[in-house]
């Protein structure tokens, strides 16, 4: 394991126009970082999908698939973490911790879903190789109907158990699980039609009780909440947001975060306003925030969100491509403030961004 580092509470990183990956957030005395070129060793289609995640010491990580095909990643700095041409230039990517591995899963161009253990086939993902590449195998995740290339959603558990979550090709919402002893199964949570086709799909593990609870849009543009049992299926009928809030374009990105108070779920909605709904920490609905004015943002485009006791952050770019965040009263109210982290024109204004 390297060792641990002081690390800003919060990153985003996010591939920028000209192909490099760039991160930002808040330092360790509070205030924000301006957006920043993370390494210039590895280009990515820009705006390309990217996965982040945090280690149990607080070390940020990040992954991505680049215009080499390889999976890239780490940690204080990023490398090729795989041979080249694993799998197409900006392909997404899903990152899963448990005690015992870092798990990246990806869907590839023929939907046949795989993980890798990154632990135990590549290295610890901050350790940097200084000779070749050891070499790695991929796991093939049990299932059939997934998307090609579609969005993923991972859920590490704290007993080792893996959760991998998206929405098939018939539209239901589908759950595979991986054991702690390595064993595959799969269920299906909804009915077909539940929701589009390789569409947005997030995952938390409750900061209370380690529960996990799935967001996704239906074919009205609701969000929908469904709580999992581990290993299984639902544990409720899935419940839609009840408020008349702005609604989420069909199968947009839509990302969440847990904490002490709950659950954080943010998107793009229809007209470009961003917006976080929250829960309580029994997984019941509770407010609404819209956080922009409408054209603030591209219908549907991405969005990133870390959430604690004291503050919830919503990353995404703006409709000219600035990168940034909002600053969001945690769960009780009040004024909503943006910063932005670069010009108009460094991000996509479609592109994809991980924060945790």
């Amino acid at each position: 394991m390297a060792p641990a580092a002081t690390k800003p509470p919060a990153n985003a990183y996010f591939v920028a126009s000209n192909g490099t990956v760039y991160g930002y957030g808040r330092n360790i005395d509070g205030t924000w970082l301006p957006a920043a070129p993370v390494g210039t060793r590895m280009t990515a289609p820009p705006g390309a999908p990217i996965a982040s995640t945090r280690l149990s010491d607080g070390t940020p990580l990040a992954f991505f698939v680049g215009d080499d095909g390889a999976i890239w990643g780490g940690c204080r700095s990023l490398w090729r973490m795989t041979v080249a041409n694993l799998l197409k230039p900006g392909t997404p990517v899903t990152v899963a911790i448990t005690p015992n591995a870092t798990m990246l899963l990806f869907s590839d161009d023929k939907g046949q879903w795989s993980d890798i253990r990154v632990e135990s086939e590549i290295h610890h993902p901050c350790d940097v190789p200084s000779g070749p590449l050891p070499p790695i195998s991929t796991e093939s995740v049990s299932g059939t109907g997934h998307v090609p290339g579609g969005t993923i959603a991972a859920a590490g558990l704290a007993d080792g158990e893996t959760g991998v979550f998206a929405v098939d090709v018939n539209g239901a919402v589908h759950a595979a699980w991986r054991d702690p002893s390595g064993k595959w199964s799969d269920t299906t949570l909804t009915a077909n039609g539940a929701s589009l086709p390789g569409g947005g799909i997030a995952a938390t593990v409750s900061a209370t009780d380690g529960s996990v609870t799935l967001f996704y849009s239906n074919r009205a543009g609701q969000v929908v909440l469904a709580q999992v049992a581990e290993g299984g299926g639902l544990r409720a009928d899935p419940t839609p947001v009840p408020w008349a809030v702005a609604k989420i374009p069909e199968g947009a990105a839509l990302a969440a975060a847990s904490s002490s108070l709950g659950n954080d779920i943010s998107y793009i909605a229809q007209g470009g306003t961003a917006i976080d709904l929250q829960t309580d920490t029994a997984d019941q609905w509770k407010n609404a925030v819209t956080l922009s004015p409408a054209g603030f943002a591209k219908d549907g485009s991405p969005v990133a969100v870390t959430a604690s006791a004291g503050e919830v952050d919503v990353y995404c770019g703006t409709a000219p491509g600035a990168p940034g965040h909002f600053g969001v009263p945690p769960h009780i109210g009040g004024d909503v403030s943006w910063r932005a982290a670069g010009v108009a024109g460094l991000m996509p204004p479609l592109g994809g961004i991980a924060a945790s």
